[in-house]
């Protein structure tokens, strides 16, 4: 399957994954759930910009419920999905709506907006079959805002794809200087990623917080362990070549707030001597495992803050990520 119908097809399923109920008779083109973030980045004249807005809360307003988007200009809004298809943004004070969106427009059909950044106050849906190819793939069913009168300064063409939102803003930014700025991330959901082709790695401990029970007991909530996944994911369509010197996958210490390192997890391990090059991806790759909450001596860890570092034992060492945890004591 080619990459652009894998992006089609994956889109499509989107809203059904997420379990996104729109209010109104057609696709979802801004999820509204708190958690929801996406990432741009900037080109043309704002090429070294990168933007991230989020959803952060939900709250009721005159027994409707909105929710706080952070990050889209200099000052939070409350937004809401209306009936008709239009997205309102809501004032506290004056307790007065204001439409930024009416996706529920019919094609060619002008509409009034107060979205911040337009400079005359009027946009127009102008497809709801737009092409947009951008750093998260290409489609043709994307939904385009465009913004009649816009000349100098001012938004002058948004792209929008049904359950992901939007994905690609164009805007003119004085004279001849222009700006472009396409989503390459976003977390919907709580669960659903996209992004743009990448490669990444990272630790993830099973807690934040760890007992070490000094006094035997049979209680199974005293944990002495602690559980640390390694992921490396490779989003993109080449495979990334990876070269270990021996027999050994991966390595993580652990150290105390005085920066020394209690424990390593080769310490007395044996690896094979020999060198390996694995391709690895397009996919994901998981090393899972469990770490005494103990020092080199096998004395249980003093209670503190600690820092788990972990990598990839290539060479040389290209992938690494760190993450902190507290130890507290039960007697």
């Amino acid at each position: 399957m080619s990459s652009k119908a894998l992006h089609m097809r994956f889109t499509l399923c989107l809203g059904a994954l997420l379990g996104v109920v729109p209010t109104f008779a057609g696709p979802d083109y801004f999820p509204l759930q708190a958690g929801n973030q996406w990432v741009y980045r900037g080109s043309g004249i704002r090429a070294a910009e990168t933007i991230k807005i989020e959803v952060t809360q939900s709250t009721e307003f005159d027994g409707r419920t909105y929710y706080l988007l952070d990050g889209l200009g200099e000052s939070d809004h409350w937004l809401r999905m209306g009936e008709d298809g239009s997205l309102l943004r809501y004032d506290p004070e004056t307790k007065q709506e204001e439409v930024w969106y009416h996706f529920g427009a019919a094609e060619g059909e002008k509409y009034n907006t107060k979205l911040p950044g337009v400079c005359c106050g009027l946009a127009e849906i102008a497809s709801r079959k737009a092409e947009y190819e951008g750093p998260v793939g290409w489609f043709d069913y994307a939904l385009e805002v465009r913004y009649p009168g816009t000349f100098q300064v001012g938004i002058d063409r948004e792209v929008f794809l049904p359950y992901v939102g939007l994905v690609y803003r164009g805007q003119a930014t004085g004279g001849p200087g222009y700006a472009h700025y396409d989503l390459i991330y976003a977390r919907l959901g709580g669960v659903t990623h996209i992004s743009e082709p990448e490669l990444g790695f990272g630790l993830t401990l099973d807690s934040a917080l760890y007992t070490i029970n000094l006094m035997p007991s049979p209680d199974p909530r005293q944990t002495q362990r602690l559980t640390a996944r390694l992921t490396l994911r490779n989003t993109g369509w080449e495979p990334a070549m990876l070269v270990f010197p021996s027999g050994q996958d991966f390595d993580l210490l652990l150290r105390n707030d005085q920066g020394e390192v209690v424990y390593q997890w080769s310490d007395g391990r044996f690896f094979p001597e020999a060198v390996r090059r694995l391709p690895f991806g397009p996919g994901e790759k998981n090393f899972a495992f469990s770490v005494p909450l103990s020092d080199k001596e096998g004395k249980p860890l003093a209670a503190g803050r600690y820092v788990a570092e972990a990598w990839l034992a290539t060479e040389p060492r290209s992938y690494a990520a760190s993450a902190t945890f507290e130890v507290v004591h039960a007697f």
